[in-house]
Parts: C-alpha cells; structure tokens; sequence
C-alpha cells in the first residue's frame, strides 16, 4: 500500500510539474470594477489559489474539530454526572 501511495504521490508530482513547464505564458485576471490583477505564469495563478484552498480549508476543519472537541466534553460531564446520580437512581427502584 505504501508503494501505491508512493508511487500516486510521484505521479501527481510529474503531473504538476509538467503543468508548470508547460504553462508559463503569464496571465493578468480581471476582477470586479475592473480590477486587473499584476500579470503572473499561469501555473503560478494554480498553485496561489491551491494553496489558498487548503488554508480555508485548514481552517474549516480546525474550527469543526474544535466544535466536536466541545461536544465530547459535554459528553463526558454528562456521563461523569450520570454515574455520580446512578447510586442514588438505583436506591429509588
């Protein structure tokens, strides 16, 4: 399985490469109101907006971690408080 990932990885790798050799023509991107942005190699452009993909998504995932994180605690108190009770809950059968 190691091999696989290896070799899937070494793939994408060449793939990626041969994006960027091939696509160095630059490239200005219009935006609203007529804004141009600064002219930079196509595969520039790919790789500025990958990267930013995965810090938005990064932080997505930190912020749904730190909800579950939240929940679990919350959890626990309520188990913790339950089996505090379950003595008593018991004599009351």
């Amino acid at each position: 399985m190691k091999i696989l990932k290896a070799a899937l990885l070494l793939l994408l790798l060449a793939a990626g490469i041969g994006f960027a050799l091939y696509n160095t023509q630059p490239v200005a991107l219009r935006y609203y109101f007529d804004w141009v942005s600064v002219p930079l190699p196509l595969f520039l452009w790919a790789f500025i907006f990958f990267f930013v993909g995965l810090v938005i998504a990064g932080l997505v995932a930190s912020v749904t971690k730190l909800g579950l994180h939240s929940r679990i605690r919350q959890g626990k108190r309520m188990i913790t408080e339950l089996e505090r009770q379950r003595p008593s809950l018991k004599a009351s059968r």
